[in-house]
This record gives structure tokens, sequence and C-alpha cells, in this order.
């Protein structure tokens, strides 16, 4: 069974190392990057308001309250739409009097994210400072202290009854504190210029509002999304190059076709008139050619043919000149050379020669020659 498991384990690691290995060689054209989305997001904070007047600043404290709707068009800028406010305050020194009444504001921002705008984008960033700026309407109601306030003792020029609106603008600067790629704690300051009849009192310049905020910020949707590297195209792997087509052998030359050494002519021997005697010492040289050649062709038989001038008669002469031929096979065999090869004939008169010329010694002869 622990066998199996292992095997089981290996093949599923197999692809895995497989695709790693693939990656690793694969030349990269492009790092991955992580890349903005735009997004929609939702703030909501609470936390204290201070509304500037003339009584001591811990008795113009009141409770304050924001819900903001916002979008990210880029990592550094965006827009929001809120709604805040509560509760807003005023008063005298001498003698000590302070009166509040209540007011929802609404508000328009331009965001500035300061930490994208100057260090780039990072959605991993933990600490992320931003500015806004834009506009205020502030709907004030129920301000029946002030109202109450206002006898012979107490002038308040600017009091106002019921309800009222103040148009203003704001400003301010925030922080969010990242806890996930959705929620960030946020810490916001900001203040609200608006119109003088904001507290009721004349002042001769505008009112003020200042908040201090915590809350938390839920981003609505992904604020980024991470790219795959981009490699280059693998190249093909270079054709295998053509193993060299092996040098073709040379053909065996032919054995040389034996040469056929042809039998030579061989010289003749000549004769005394009428004589059938060899004449070895005269015609030694020729002998000893007759014999060379004879001892080389050893399987050549050969015919030795006698001659005779043309002098007497045609019967005298054919025994003459067999008598020639047998002579000088007589003195062949002597020199070693084998009897059996060697035949004999009279041809009578030379009839190569005629005239004067066939009376002469020329005529007289005897030749061998192979068969």
């Amino acid at each position: 069974m622990k066998r199996l498991f292992i095997y089981l384990l290996a093949l599923t690691l197999i692809p895995v190392f497989a695709t790693a290995q693939e990656r690793e060689i694969r030349e990269i054209k492009e790092e991955g990057k992580t890349v903005f989305k735009p997004h929609a997001y939702l703030q909501l904070q609470g936390g204290v308001a201070h509304t500037l007047g003339e009584a001591k600043f811990l008795d113009l404290l009141s409770p304050a309250a924001a819900l903001n709707l916002g979008y990210n068009f880029s990592p550094a800028f965006g827009m929001r739409l809120g709604a805040s406010g509560w509760q807003g305050k005023g008063g005298w020194v001498t003698p000590a009097q302070v009166y509040d009444f209540k007011f929802v504001q609404g508000n328009l921002d331009l965001v500035l994210d300061l930490a994208s705008l100057f260090a780039g984008f990072n959605p991993d960033r933990v600490v992320n400072p931003y500015l806004f700026g834009g506009g205020a309407y502030a709907y004030g109601f129920e301000n029946d202290k002030a109202n109450a306030l206002n006898t012979g003792t107490y002038d308040l020029e600017y009091l106002w009854k019921d309800s009222k609106g103040f148009l203003g603008g704001r400003f301010g600067l925030g922080f969010n504190f990242r806890l996930s790629d959705a929620v960030a704690l946020t810490l916001e300051g900001n203040a609200t210029l608006l119109d003088d009849h904001f507290n009721s009192k004349r002042a001769d310049n505008p009112d003020w509002q200042f908040n201090a905020l915590a809350g938390i910020k839920i981003n609505l949707g992904k604020t980024y999304k991470r790219t795959e590297p981009v490699y280059y195209e693998p190249q093909p792997a270079p054709a295998p190059k053509p193993e060299p087509k092996p040098e073709p052998k040379p053909e065996p030359k032919p054995a040389p076709a034996p040469v056929v050494k042809e039998f030579p002519a061989l010289p003749p021997v000549h004769f005394a008139f009428d004589s059938d005697k060899v004449d070895t010492r005269k015609y030694a040289n020729e002998l000893n050619t007759i014999v060379s050649v004879l001892k080389e062709f050893s399987d050549t038989d050969v015919v030795i043919t006698g001659y005779t001038d043309h002098t007497g008669s045609n019967a005298y002469n054919d025994g003459l000149s067999l008598r020639r031929a047998e002579a000088v096979k007589k003195y062949l065999v002597g020199e070693g050379i084998n009897a059996a090869r060697l035949s004999t004939s009279g041809a009578g008169k030379d009839p190569k020669t005629s005239g004067q010329e066939a009376l002469t010694i020329k005529a007289r002869r005897v030749e061998v020659k192979d068969k």
C-alpha cells in the first residue's frame, strides 16, 4: 500500500516539475505585472466634530459621522460622494452659554492618493495617505436652542428657524491602513468652510466645521490583477545536421588482365652451301636467343622449318632442307628443350627469294616459329 501511494504521488508531481522546468528554460520577454483595476469603495466613519466659535474648545465638540461611496479611476485619482454631519454647536464666553443644532451635509470630493502618485501603484502597501477637496451642501435643522436663547440679552443676528441650507467648500487629509485586499482602517481629518449664518452668529467671516473621523474602507470588487509573464516564442530546435554520407568506397581496381606475351619472331640460322651442319660459333647469338625464348615460353610448341637455295633439283633440296631442320632440333634438345615440343619440316627451295638472291646464303636457312 505504501509503495502504491509513493507511485501515485510521483505520477502527480511529474507534470508539476516538468512545467516548472519548462518555465525556467523559456526566456522571459516581460515580467508579470500588477495592474490596477478601476473599482468602487464604501467608507463608514464616525468621530468628533468641532464648530469654530467663541466658547471653549471642548464645549464646542460634538459627535460626527460620515458615509462615502467612492470610485477610483486610476491608482492616484478618484472621486467620492458622501453624506456627513450630525451636530453643530455655537456659544458665548461671557456668560458661558452653548447651544447645539442638527445638520446633514452632502459632499462631492476629488481624491488624490499620494503614495500611488509619488511611489507608484502597490496593492500590498500598508499605509496609503490621501488628500481630498471638494464642495459641500449643509442642511441645518432643529435650531430650537439657539432660538430660545435669542432674547434681549442674547442677540443672534443670523438666527435661522426650522431649517436652512448652506453652500461650502471642504478639504482634508486621510490615511488608509491596509488589512486585506478588500478592507482598510481609515483615519481622516477634514474642514468645511460654510456661510457665516451656519451657527446663527454674526462674525463677518465664514464658519468652520472640523471633523476627526475613524472608520473602515471596503473595496467593492477587485482592485488589481496580476498578469502572467510574457515569454519569447520558443525557438525551434535546430534541425539535426544530416549525417555525412559515407564516402563511396573506391571500386576495386580490376586485376590487370594478364599480359599475354606474344611469341617473338626468332632469328634464322643460316647454312653453308650444300651443308646441313649447324655452325654453332658463327650463329651462337641466334641459337642462344632461340634457346632462351623456348625456355621462357615453355608451354609453346614450335615448328622448325628448313630451306635451301635454288641450286639443284627439288627432290634433293627437299631432303637437304629437312636435314637442316633436324640438325637445329638436335641442337635445341641438347640445350634442354623438350623434343616433344619440337616438330620439323623441310620446305625445299626458299619461296621468299628469287633471282640472284635465291642462290645466296640468305635462302639457305632454318626458321623456328610457334605453331
